[in-house]
C-alpha cells in the first residue's frame, strides 16, 4: 500500500449463483456499503471548484464540472482493491463509473512538443505522478469520474471528480482532483496493475464456522484485462486442491466471482486458501506479492449440537434448531427458549405494539421458528396467542 495515501472500497453483498452456465453479471457494491480510506480526511469543495489542465501545453483549461459534462461521457465497470501483497485485510468493491476521457481532456490542452509526464493535483494536497503522457494518451480506459452506480460521485468517493484506473490499485486512483500538470519532466511512476490473485470473502479470518457443510466465497481479478478461467481451493494449507465454481461472467479488470461447497470432516483449525489461473494457461503466483500462500485465511470448526448452521459457542439457544437467531428483545437469548419472548418488539413491558407484531406473523407459512412462534411448537396460532396475552397480563396486572 503507498504509505501516504491509499483508497478503497470495501467488501460488497454478493449474488451469486451455483452453476457457471447460469453466471450473473459481476455484483455491484452498493454506495452505502462502499468502503472508504485515507489519510487526510475529507476536503470540502467550494463553488469555485475548477478542474485546470495546465503546464506544458498549448491551451490551458480552466472547467466547471458542467463544462466537464459537455465533454462524451463514458461508463465503465471496474474493481477497485487496495494494493495490499498478502495479509487478511481486504478492501474491495465493484462500481459502475461515468466520466469524461482522462486523453480527451489533455488533448483538447494540447501538450506541447517536449511535454513527458502528467502529475495529479487533488484538493486535500495528494498529488501523484509523474505518469508517462504517451502511455496515458495511447489509453482509452482511463476516465475521470463524476458519476458512480448512475449517481454523483458523493464526496466520501472524490466528488466532484476521481481518476479511475481500471485494473490499477486503489492508491492510484485520486480522488478530488482539482489539477492536471503536463510537465517535461520524464516519467517517474507507473500506474500499479494487480496481478491475477483470488481473494476469500467468506468465512472471515479468525471466524468460528459450525461443522457441517460450509459455501465458501471469493473473488479473483487480474488487472492486467486477462479473463481467470480457473479457481482451485485448499482447505488444508496448500496440500490438496479442488476446483470452484465460477460464478460471475467475464468483464476485463472486474471482479469475478466464485464459491466452493466445503464438507467439513472434522472438529478443530483448518487453513483456506485459494488460486487462480487466466485464460493463457497462467497461474497466480505461489510466493511473494499477491502470491496465493499470502493469503490464507485460519478459521476454527466447532460443533454443532442442533444442526442448524451456528457453532454452538455462538448460538444464542443451542440445543433447538434455530437458524434465525432471531432475539427479539435483545437479552442475548433465542426466541425459541426465551421465556420472556413475547416482549417481541424489545421495548420493556408487553404492550399492544407486541399483539401488532404478533397480528403480523398470525398464520404466515414458516418452515423454521419465528418470533410470533412462541410455545416453538413450529405453527403460529391461538396457543401462542395464549402465552403472550398470559405474559402481558402478567405484566400490567402482577399478582
Amino acid at each position: 500500500m503507498n504509505p501516504r495515501r491509499h483508497i478503497a472500497p470495501a467488501l460488497a453483498v454478493l449474488v451469486l449463483t451455483a452453476s457457471l452456465s447460469f453466471a450473473l453479471e459481476p455484483p455491484i457494491t452498493d454506495l452505502a456499503q462502499f468502503f472508504v480510506y485515507n489519510s487526510r480526511g475529507i476536503p470540502t469543495i467550494d463553488a469555485s471548484w475548477r478542474l485546470t489542465v495546465d503546464g506544458a501545453v498549448a491551451t490551458p483549461l480552466s472547467l466547471d464540472l458542467q463544462a466537464i459534462k459537455q465533454y462524451p461521457a463514458i461508463t465503465k465497470m471496474a474493481t477497485l482493491e487496495c494494493y495490499i501483497p498478502g495479509g487478511t485485510t481486504l478492501l474491495v468493491g465493484n462500481a459502475v463509473w461515468t466520466g469524461v476521457s482522462l486523453k480527451a481532456l489533455i488533448e483538447a490542452a494540447g501538450p506541447l512538443p517536449d511535454a513527458n509526464s502528467v502529475r495529479f493535483h487533488a484538493v486535500d494536497g495528494y498529488t501523484l505522478g509523474d505518469c508517462d503522457l504517451a502511455t496515458i494518451l495511447s489509453s482509452d480506459e482511463i476516465i475521470l469520474a463524476y458519476e458512480m452506480n448512475g449517481q454523483t460521485l458523493p464526496l466520501s468517493q472524490g466528488y466532484p471528480l476521481r481518476l479511475v484506473v481500471p485494473g490499477a490499485g486503489g492508491f492510484g486512483w485520486v480522488q478530488w482532483v482539482e489539477r492536471i500538470e503536463i510537465v517535461t519532466e520524464p516519467p517517474g511512476f507507473a500506474f500499479p496493475y494487480l496481478p491475477q490473485h483470488a481473494r476469500i470473502l467468506r468465512p472471515q479470518p479468525d471466524s468460528t464456522i459450525a461443522l457441517g457443510t460450509y459455501t465458501i466465497r471469493g473473488m479473483a481479478v487480474s488487472g492486467t484485462g486477462r479473463e481467470i478461467t480457473r479457481v482451485e481451493v485448499s482447505t488444508d494449507g496448500g496440500l490438496t486442491w479442488r476446483d470452484a465454481v465460477l460464478t460471475s461472467e467475464f468483464v476485463p479488470n472486474v471482479w469475478k466471482h466464485w464459491e466452493f461447497a466445503w464438507q467439513i470432516p472434522n472438529l478443530g483449525q483448518y487453513f483456506i486458501l485459494a488460486r487462480t489461473y487466466d485464460d493463457t494457461g497462467a497461474a497466480q503466483q505461489e510466493e511473494g506479492g499477491f502470491g496465493w500462500r499470502d493469503f490464507v485465511t485460519p478459521v476454527n470448526v466447532e460443533p454443532d449440537t442442533d444442526g442448524d448452521g451456528v457453532p454452538d459457542s455462538q448460538d444464542n439457544c443451542p440445543g433447538i434448531f434455530n437458524p434465525s437467531q432471531r432475539d427479539s428483545d435483545g437479552d442475548g437469548i433465542g426466541d425459541v427458549c426465551d421465556i420472556d419472548s413475547p416482549d417481541l418488539e424489545g421495548r420493556n413491558p408487553i404492550s399492544f405494539r407486541d399483539f401488532a407484531l404478533f397480528a403480523s406473523a398470525w398464520h404466515v407459512p414458516d418452515s423454521g421458528p419465528r418470533a410470533g412462534d412462541l410455545n416453538a411448537d413450529g405453527v403460529v396460532n391461538a396457543l401462542d396467542l395464549q402465552v403472550l396475552a398470559q405474559d402481558w397480563l402478567s405484566t400490567r396486572y402482577p399478582p
